[in-house]
């Protein structure tokens, strides 16, 4: 089967990444962000709890009945916010990227924490997959979706510190691509390394 012209492949909706949105957007996601590290790190009289969930009810019924197609929506698509302003990916942004890898930076918040101000070890994966994505992306090879991913974890990777991540592809068999990448403190310290597998899907693959 060859490649189609068709924006829609085998289900697969040509998603791409959008250059600017609204600013209301970045203010928006922030807010989220800083509620997300509030709600695991505060222990407020229960009857706050109530009337803010109250104040959330509210906010979401404004965003209620605007639902749009995939390929339409904005967050988790914006390059130039952090986490492309999707709220729960941690706040990195690109720093750098093109057919020869893809450099970020960022930190994470309390909101990630897995015990003792450090980063949960599952919040790492998430990080690394979308860092594999935008390789992918930044070659011109799409789309793909994730065969595996490989995380060895070196070091404790804190919370609030500015670091740094850097992936790259080391082979091309085929559909399959192979990634390496890192992710450093400050002073260049490795604080995990992974590798992964992206394929390229088929057609008629969703």
């Amino acid at each position: 089967m060859t490649e189609t012209a068709s924006p829609n492949r085998g289900g697969f909706p040509d998603i791409r990444p959008v250059e600017e949105a609204p600013p209301e957007l970045n203010r928006y996601v922030a807010a989220l962000r800083r509620l997300h590290d509030l709600t695991v790190s505060t222990r407020p009289d229960p009857a706050l709890w109530t009337a803010a969930a109250e104040h959330l009810e509210q906010a979401y019924a404004l965003l209620d009945g605007h639902q749009v197609p995939e390929a339409d929506a904005v967050a988790g698509r914006v390059l130039s916010l952090p986490g492309l302003g999707h709220p729960l990916l941690p706040p990195w942004t690109l720093t750098d990227a093109g057919p020869g890898g893809v450099s970020m930076a960022g930190h994470f918040s309390q909101a990630h924490v897995g015990g003792n101000h450090a980063v949960h070890g599952g919040m790492i994966p998430l990080l690394y997959d979308w860092l594999f994505g935008m390789v992918v992306t930044s070659a011109e090879i799409r789309p793909t979706r994730t065969a595996y991913l490989h995380v060895d974890y070196r070091r404790i990777t804190p919370i609030d510190e500015p670091l740094t991540a850097r992936g790259q592809i080391s082979d091309i068999d085929g559909r399959k691509v192979f990634i390496a990448a890192t992710m450093t403190a400050a002073d260049g310290t490795v604080l995990t390394q992974a590798s992964g597998l992206m394929v390229r899907l088929l057609p008629h693959q969703p």
